[in-house]
């Protein structure tokens, strides 16, 4: 069976683009899936943070840097369909840049992390144009929303209010919350299943990824 591609994108630098395509890359891995993250972004931000894994304890996805293909990113995305099950594209922070449209070319799902203020709000609506635009050639795709660093005030209620009023892009019930524990992860290589006493973060992430499976069904 071909890749499930799931493409994570914004505008907006800070968003949480990284943190959420190596949990969600990770948490199916460790179910057993056979998954290839690829780091899109020039910053390299997931290259590095899956470097840290030890030998011991290798992380549970495949990790490729393809941040240089700019357009030609969906060729190469296509040539890997048969040797996985799912394929996450960590893309740069600007819809300008080739690569997020190259890569929602061929994807199933596209993600949008959006933190819960306003700046990053205003930021979506582009991403969001980006997707719609990328319907057009693949009518398959299809574009969530999902709420990243979440603390729990009256600004967030608020940014969930708006954003839920676009029903094109409906926003996932699941959130990842501003927890120390993605940011320690990161040092170890690996998800938050990794670090102790992080189980709040652990359940956020399983069932971002259960509401993700559900969503590309």
């Amino acid at each position: 069976m071909a890749a499930k591609i799931i493409t994570v994108f914004n505008q907006k630098g800070g968003c949480g683009k990284t943190n959420i395509s190596v949990q969600v890359g990770g948490s199916l891995g460790r179910r057993g899936k056979r998954v290839k993250i690829i780091d899109a972004d020039p910053q390299n931000t997931a290259t590095r943070w899956l470097a840290q894994a030890k030998d011991a304890a290798p992380f549970p996805a495949r990790i490729s840097n393809l941040s240089g293909l700019g357009p030609a990113l969906h060729r190469e995305i296509r040539a890997d369909l048969e040797n996985f099950d799912y394929i996450v594209v960590d893309c740069p922070p600007s819809v300008d840049s080739p690569i997020a449209g190259s890569a929602l070319l061929v994807s199933d799902l596209a993600v949008i992390p959006v933190v819960p203020s306003p700046a990053d709000i205003w930021a979506a609506v582009a991403a969001k144009k980006l997707a719609a635009h990328a319907q057009g050639t693949n009518p398959s795709l299809k574009v969530v929303a999902v709420f990243n660093m979440v603390q729990r005030t009256a600004m967030a209620k608020g940014a969930l209010d708006v954003m839920s009023e676009d029903e094109n892009v409906p926003v996932l019930k699941s959130q990842l919350g501003l927890r120390s524990a993605y940011r320690e992860c990161q040092v170890m290589g690996a998800t938050v299943h990794s670090v102790p006493r992080a189980g709040a973060a652990v359940a956020e992430v399983e069932g971002l990824v259960d509401e993700i499976l559900k969503v590309m069904k």
